[in-house]
């Protein structure tokens, strides 16, 4: 009878493990690619959104604001998360759209994510 040592059963298990190591990786490059799709799918419907008020807003100038404001919050709550925009009259007109907690200070740079605003200058 020959005697084994054990080596072909460490070698298997060893194998398994950097196996199972690489498609953890892969698990996790994949729930990073869905984090990063579901952030620009964010941003592009915000962006269009935007688009959106601006045409409404060369369409109907001031008349209808507050109607065509009202209409264009019920959109954003109904394509984004926590939706809502705001239009700053002042020395500049500024449209601004946010989603997620983002909170409603002033929007001074675009922000993209889970969380975000966007600003335009009319």
């Amino acid at each position: 009878m020959r005697k084994f040592s054990g080596v072909s059963l460490i070698e298997v298990l060893i194998s398994f493990l950097i196996l199972s190591a690489m498609l953890l990786g892969l698990d996790a490059l994949q729930v990073t690619a869905l984090r990063e799709t579901k952030n620009a799918y964010y941003f592009s419907v915000a962006a269009q959104q935007l688009n959106n008020m601006v045409e409404r807003f060369a369409t109907f100038g001031d008349k209808q604001l507050d109607e065509q404001l009202a209409g264009w919050n019920q959109q954003n709550q109904a394509v984004l998360p926590q939706g809502r925009g705001r239009l700053e009259w002042g020395s500049h007109t500024v449209l601004t759209i946010y989603w997620g907690r983002a909170d409603q200070q002033r929007c001074d740079k675009n922000k993209t994510g889970m969380t975000g605003c966007l600003h335009i200058l009319l």
